[in-house]
């Protein structure tokens, strides 16, 4: 009998080896598929930081200035350190339009000029300029730099822009796309709305006209009937100069005023562009 209670007895003792081995390879097995499922996430973390990289810099090389009107999402009014006025355009970026004479006000246009007055009225910014520091109306061309972060690509970033690019100044093109891309697929902004955004602006055609009043849609009408397409656009120093289309500079310019023809331009006080 005795012999059997100790046959039983370290069969017990096996038995529970057993199942405490199992139970820590159980817990090691847990413990190590936790491990690989956070490291994936942090790789995965880290490609998106890498996509955005350059998002925040402290070390920006530019010049400060106080923005002291906004024209429209992209285009502001700063007063530099020797007291002096000057348009900057910001790079890269294309807001949809909101005082055009002949699109009338385009959706997320309104959108991207009340982000762009919240956001930088009264705010002292850097800009950071590319290789080339002004275009051909003297307006300073500029990455915006308002506390270590570029508000060209939070445009993007919002769907309030799309990407524009003008040589020879593309500086951070990758990373605007990069952002423009998530923006694109996520559906902010300029991008809800259906084959909205083209390679050349805004699609003026379709189903963002229903965003326009009627006196806006009225007047956009009128004026496609016709070749209403010259551009207007008067400098910082007062050069009012037309642009037609299959100019050099006809899709970045922003017109003050639009024509039906080179001679209402120049009746205007227009004069062709030279590119």
């Amino acid at each position: 009998m005795k012999k059997w209670f100790a046959i039983f007895s370290m069969c017990v003792l096996i038995l529970s080896g057993c199942s405490l081995t199992g139970g820590q390879q159980n817990k090691h097995s847990s413990t190590t598929t936790t491990n690989e499922s956070a490291t994936n996430e942090a790789a995965s973390d880290q490609q998106s930081k890498k996509a955005y990289a350059g998002t925040n810099k402290s070390d920006v090389k530019g010049i400060r200035a106080v923005v002291v009107r906004v024209v429209d999402g992209d285009t502001f009014v700063a007063r530099m350190a020797n007291g002096k006025e000057e348009r900057v355009r910001m790079i890269l970026v294309d807001t949809p339009e909101t005082k055009h004479p002949r699109l009338g006000v385009q959706p997320f246009g309104p959108e991207a000029s009340a982000f762009t007055k919240s956001q930088l009225t009264g705010k002292t910014v850097t800009l950071e300029f590319d290789v080339q520091e002004r275009d051909k109306y003297g307006r300073l061309l500029a990455y915006v730099w308002l506390n270590h972060q570029n508000y060209n690509k939070l445009l993007i970033e919002k769907g309030l822009a799309r990407v524009a690019v003008f040589p020879p100044n593309t500086k951070y093109v990758d990373e605007f796309r990069a952002a423009q891309a998530v923006a694109q697929r996520e559906k902010k902004g300029i991008w809800s709305i259906e084959n909205y955004v083209t390679d050349h602006g805004y699609n003026s055609n379709g189903k963002e006209q229903s965003s326009l009043t009627g006196t806006e849609k009225s007047s956009t009408q009128d004026h496609s009937k016709g070749s209403c397409n010259i551009k207007g656009n008067i400098s910082s120093s007062g050069k009012k100069i037309y642009h037609m289309p299959g100019d050099e500079y006809y899709d970045e310019t922003k017109p003050e005023k639009m024509f039906c023809s080179r001679e209402e331009a120049e009746a205007a006080g227009f004069r062709p562009s030279q590119r």
